[in-house]
């Protein structure tokens, strides 16, 4: 199964989430607020999308409902699920 996508759009929610808690935190720059929040919004539904259209069980679809790195959470499961004993 191919996760190239579904790993590049949960690396994007994950980072432009980064990007903007920081700014949050230091320069709170509304440049870099109004840049990043559709971003992170658009890479957050294209992890869902993406994880929808695959052929992922369930638990691991319902991961990727968690915003910022369940995009994430859904490929460690699926590597875990790969690589499990009894394959």
């Amino acid at each position: 199964m191919d996760l190239r996508w579904l790993r590049l759009a949960s690396w994007v929610e994950t980072v432009s989430l980064v990007v903007l808690l920081v700014n949050l935190a230091t320069a709170h720059a509304a440049a870099v607020a109004s840049l990043m929040g559709p971003v992170h919004g658009s890479a957050y539904l294209a992890t869902i999308a993406t994880a929808s259209l695959l052929p992922l069980p369930r638990h691991t679809r319902l991961l990727t409902l968690v915003p910022g790195i369940g995009g994430l959470l859904a490929l460690r499961r699926t590597a875990a699920a790969s690589t499990a004993p009894g394959d």
